[in-house]
């Protein structure tokens, strides 16, 4: 009896001998037609081939079917602005600070709101889960508002990782760091804030304030540390929990600047009973440094006390013996606690005279005192504290006969004796320095002030935009991380700046004539706008069954040149 039909298909394979020596082989799928009585090649597909003299079977490539997908998977992104941020969070070691201070993830939400902050030139939170769609951040997942509203509670209320992340920062300064100390206010409408109280507004705008006390590395150029407070309480006694800060930090022999909104005796004290150095600017007005002004007159008259960097200013330094009084908070050595004692500490009073400054307080001075004498001569009889007491110093006032009109003249002996000590400033410390080494670390201190106006105009850092105090530390210490990345970014362009078109005997002329113009673009651009420039460039990662596939978009060159010279990508 015959098999019966069963109408299947049957796979087998075929070897085919080429003229080479080659054997090709196929698959091969077959059927019976029962009409024809015979079987025939349903189809036929080469699997491979073995090579004349060898036995391994070499498998043929598969070729893409019709309608078949070339591209399993693209993705496009905007990648010149995060590798530069990229390489910021890796050079400066603010990633790894974060990283060893807060858990895995809220380290990766931390810096991708930083990387966001500076990155978008200071744009709200609310519009970052739309930026991220197109820049990679540490932070794979949407941030939305609860992600960012939870990020801000949980780090507010860590303070072993924010402290933890101010030492860190604190181990990477050098020998004997400069630090500034100073303070701004943040407005608020918020009743919430529990700091948020009626003070000093620094931003003018009648709002309760915030105080935000910083510590800024004026030689290194880095933020260090900061705290908040309650905004009704005044500069110069906001001084005593940041000494304390310090001693919690691995800091060698640290000079301490700050303005004269902090001076006061009671403050040299503090830094003097602490063995810690500091350097302030005074009010030329107190009597033992006019005294130190008149001593040094005659030098500063003299062209050896010209500013070697600034010849508008004139310096000199004399020493002077201080007698600090302070009562004993505890009982010891016969001594009962609430008595008084006296110690004395050396000081170095250092003087300086403007010619320039001389001339513009002359100027305002004078202005002054003629419209006080035409204010009187009015018939105004309301002043404020500070006008009353200008009046009764340098102004004569006296009436001509009973009721008549009144007569205003001019105390010419006090005048005098107040312009005598015009155009002079003095700074003081208990550290020995060159005259002219303590003007210049003064007057970097002022780059703190910068800080400031980066924070509020570049890094949303105007106002609080929380409800509540622990969401506010949460989110200021994030500000924080994103202004180191600022500050560390600003200092390595300015370094990078200093060498373009130097050693020109060891470049081409080609390659200082680039320089040359990457400085002068640099020279035209803000770090905000440098940011922009590069953010155009993409990259794009393609998948496909042949292979993986990536390229980025074309860049001049004198933009690989700046990326190289930073250290971004390699020269």
């Amino acid at each position: 009896m015959s098999k019966p039909v069963t109408g299947k298909t049957h796979v087998g394979e075929r070897r085919e001998r080429r003229p080479n020596g080659d054997i090709y082989l196929y698959e091969r799928v077959t059927a019976y037609n029962e009409q024809a009585r015979k079987t025939y090649t349903v189809s036929q597909k080469l699997k491979g081939k073995i090579k004349s003299g060898t036995q391994e079977v070499i498998t043929t490539r598969p070729k893409k079917r019709k309608g078949e997908e070339a591209v399993a998977c693209a993705v496009r992104k905007h990648s010149g602005l995060t590798d530069i941020l990229e390489w910021v969070g890796t050079a400066s070691g603010i990633d790894d600070d974060v990283r060893f201070s807060f858990s895995e993830g809220d380290a990766a939400k931390i810096l991708s709101i930083a990387r966001y902050w500076i990155g978008s030139g200071g744009n709200t939170l609310p519009r970052l889960e739309g930026w991220q769609v197109m820049h990679s951040l540490p932070y794979g997942e949407a941030i939305t508002e609860d992600v960012y509203g939870d990020l801000f509670k949980s780090v507010g209320r860590n303070e072993d990782g924010v402290q933890r992340y101010f030492s860190f920062r604190a181990d990477r300064l050098g020998k004997h760091p400069v630090l500034a100390f100073d303070s701004t206010t943040i407005s608020t409408y918020s009743e919430n804030q529990l700091e948020a109280r009626r003070g000093f507004n620094k931003d003018g705008d009648g709002l309760n304030t915030i105080k935000l006390l910083t510590l800024y590395s004026v030689k290194e150029r880095e933020p260090l540390a900061f705290a908040k407070q309650p905004g009704n309480v005044p500069d110069v006694i906001s001084i005593e929990n940041t000494l304390t800060q310090l001693k919690c930090f691995s800091l060698e022999k640290p000079l301490i600047v700050t303005d004269n909104g902090y001076y006061s005796q009671e403050n040299m004290m503090k830094f003097a009973s602490r063995n810690m150095k500091f350097l302030t600017l005074v009010d030329p007005n107190i009597t033992w440094v006019r005294e130190a002004v008149d001593v040094l007159r005659d030098t500063l008259a003299s062209m050896s006390s010209t500013c070697p960097f600034d010849p508008s200013v004139c310096g000199a330094m004399t020493m002077r013996t201080h007698e600090f009084r302070q009562l004993r908070q505890r009982s010891r050595n016969g001594k009962l606690a609430g008595e008084e004692e006296t110690f004395l500490r050396r000081l170095y009073v250092h003087v300086f005279y403007s010619p320039d400054n001389d001339t513009r307080k002359q100027l305002a001075f004078r202005k002054d005192l003629l419209e006080l004498k035409a204010q009187v001569e009015d018939g105004v009889t309301e002043f404020t504290k500070s006008a009353q007491r200008k009046i009764d110093r340098y102004l004569v006032c006296s009436k001509k006969g009973r009721g008549g009109q009144v007569k205003v003249g001019f105390n010419d002996k006090a005048t005098a004796e107040a312009k005598k000590y015009f155009g002079y400033f003095a700074l003081v410390s208990n550290q020995s320095m060159d005259t002219f080494t303590a003007l210049e670390n003064y007057r970097l201190r002022e780059k703190i002030e910068e800080l400031f106006a980066v924070n509020k105009g570049g890094l949303d850092g105007a106002r609080p935009r929380t409800w509540y105090p622990d969401n506010l530390r949460g989110r200021q210490f994030v500000q924080f991380v994103s202004l180191g990345y600022h500050c560390f970014l600003t200092k390595k362009i300015k370094e990078m700046r200093e060498g373009l078109g130097k050693n020109k005997s060891e470049k081409t002329a080609a390659l200082v004539k680039l320089e040359n113009q990457l400085d002068k673009w640099l020279e035209q651009r803000s770090l905000a706008q440098i940011l922009d420039w590069f953010d155009c460039i993409e990259t794009t990662n393609v998948r496909t069954p042949m292979g993986n596939y990536r390229w980025s978009t074309e860049s001049v060159a004198r933009d690989r040149l700046f990326l190289g010279y930073l250290g971004v990508t390699s020269k």
